[in-house]
């Protein structure tokens, strides 16, 4: 089995200098237990409308399990340092449903991990917006028929102390180890 991750900053495991993010952390299992292996394809910072570009530069096989996992940075803040660079959510949605149809038409077995919270104030962000995109990707996941892997409704303030980094928007290690063991129940 191959599993691949692709997306922004969560995919590429950003704040977990200990595992190395989900992505690295299901390799390992699936080596140890001789499954397989996995594949990271994650930029952190990158918006939907670099990534459903990039998507097709991935080479897949197949049969792969491809987990997608987006982030936020497609949604506008207040301050926002880079405006320019959002993507509005109309062209969100369709952005995510080309990139999961990439993987789809491919042959690929795709999940969609949702969006998580994140310090909503701490980033100028407006919570009934980040949900909007949130739900947006939900939307797209279900057009398109895959897998949804909904970690966003799984974290409540508890686990959100305890999973998110002091920077209130990457997980820690605690919390891509939380999305490994989601992701293992999809795999398996």
């Amino acid at each position: 089995m191959r599993v691949v991750g692709f997306g922004a900053s969560t995919a590429q495991g950003m704040r977990d200098d200990e595992g190395g993010g989900f992505v690295a952390r299901i390799g390992r299992r699936l080596e140890a237990e001789g499954l397989g292996t996995s594949e990271n394809f994650g930029i952190g910072g990158e918006t939907t409308d670099q990534m459903v570009e990039r998507a097709r530069t991935v080479v897949t096989n197949p049969g792969d399990q491809v987990v997608v996992t987006l982030g936020i940075n497609d949604v506008a803040r207040d301050p926002d340092r880079i405006p320019d660079r959002r993507v509005p959510l109309d062209r969100h949605r369709s952005n995510v449903e080309s990139i999961l149809r990439t993987f789809v038409d491919a042959g690929c077995r795709v999940g969609y991990l949702t969006q998580y919270p994140v310090d909503f104030a701490k980033h100028g962000l407006d919570p009934a917006l980040v949900e909007s995109y949130i739900q947006a990707g939900r939307d797209a996941a279900a057009a398109v028929g895959v897998d949804l892997i909904d970690v966003h409704s799984q974290i409540d303030d508890a686990l959100y102390d305890q999973f998110i980094f002091r920077d209130g928007m990457h997980f820690n290690g605690e919390g891509h180890e939380f999305i490994t063991q989601r992701v293992w129940e999809w795999l398996t």
